[in-house]
């Protein structure tokens, strides 16, 4: 790992105030479901990242700027910086591209030595326009616990992705049909089929493709050699896939939901809403471990069909547009 010069380490934060202030500012179900030791351990677990990798190693900095030589920007600029906010107290913020699209420039905000607030909106967008300009960034996007009601006392503020979260016992204690069932999938000889299902929702419904995405079948192949890719039948016939991958975030632990995925034939009867519980009895984790995922505000029936799952709302992201405040 090639880090940056010492003086830039010694003015980044120490990682325990991050995860401090981030516990804090939990959502309420967390908090009450999974005790602090827990929490923090897996906070420690994300956060790490930001605070050691995007804020300290020159060699993935430099992955982002191979991805955006136009901005013409030092590999270092490319790392999050530790920033004061003009309402008081600091954020660790770096430039993003969404989907690392190199025309879809953005400041990310990971981190934070006090909770952020809808009156920190204005302070923040001084941040991106001021510290990261040379990147013409479209918009800031931050993780709060504010529920939907909530990302609308952000000035100018939208929902992007939302959380949700479901604990694994309790996810495998709901009734599932006895007509739908999954076995274990131990390669990726459905690919194809895959691609098919997944080209057929674009054709019928184009945002699809802006919410969710093929995953490579090396990818695949490596979550079935772990226990974690499942074919779904109904009725004994092949229906579709879940699948999942180890994870931890907003101090949450277990795995975070790769794929919930139903063939057209199958879609409209009521099926979907069962996906999270299969997928849940499937995976070769205790109960208390929870099924995590996150869902773009706009898929409005996958929400829909994740929350009747038995999955709740613990936060998500907020986008502070640029160009209209």
């Amino acid at each position: 790992m090639d880090l940056a010069d010492p003086a830039r380490r010694a003015a980044l934060p120490a990682l325990d105030t991050l995860v401090a202030t981030a516990d804090e500012g939990l959502h309420p179900w967390v908090r009450r479901r999974v005790c602090a030791d827990e929490r923090r351990t897996a906070l420690a677990e994300e956060l790490r990242f930001w605070l050691c990798t995007a804020a300290q190693d020159l060699d993935h900095a430099r992955s982002y700027a191979d991805a955006a030589p136009q901005s013409g920007e030092p590999a270092a600029a490319y790392l999050d910086r530790w920033l004061p906010l003009t309402t008081g107290g600091h954020v660790l913020a770096g430039p993003r591209y969404l989907g690392r699209d190199p025309d879809l420039p953005f400041v990310g905000v990971t981190a934070s030595d006090r909770v952020l607030r809808p009156g920190d909106a204005g302070a923040l967008r001084e941040i991106a326009r001021t510290e990261f300009g040379a990147f013409a960034p479209g918009f800031v996007l931050l993780t709060t616990a504010d529920d939907l009601a909530g990302v609308a006392a952000w000035p100018g503020g939208r929902p992007e992705m939302r959380q949700v979260a479901g604990r694994l016992g309790d996810l495998r204690a709901r009734s599932v049909p006895p007509s739908l069932s999954t076995t274990r999938r131990r390669d990726t000889a459905f690919y194809d089929e895959y691609e098919r299902i997944h080209g057929e929702h674009v054709a019928r419904d184009p945002a699809h493709a802006r919410h969710t995405r093929c995953e490579a079948r090396d990818d695949l192949r490596e979550l079935a050699e772990l226990g974690l890719l499942h074919d779904v039948r109904v009725d004994g016939t092949w229906a579709g896939i879940v699948a999942a991958e180890p994870d931890a975030r907003r101090g949450l632990r277990g795995a975070t939901v790769v794929e919930l995925l139903l063939d057209h034939p199958f879609r409209g009867a009521g099926h979907g809403r069962h996906l999270s519980t299969l997928l849940a009895r499937a995976l070769p984790m205790p109960d208390d471990q929870h099924l995590l995922g996150t869902i773009h505000a706009e898929n409005v029936p996958a929400y829909r069909a994740a929350l009747a799952a038995g999955r709740v709302d613990v936060g998500g992201e907020v986008v502070l547009p640029l160009d209209d405040v």
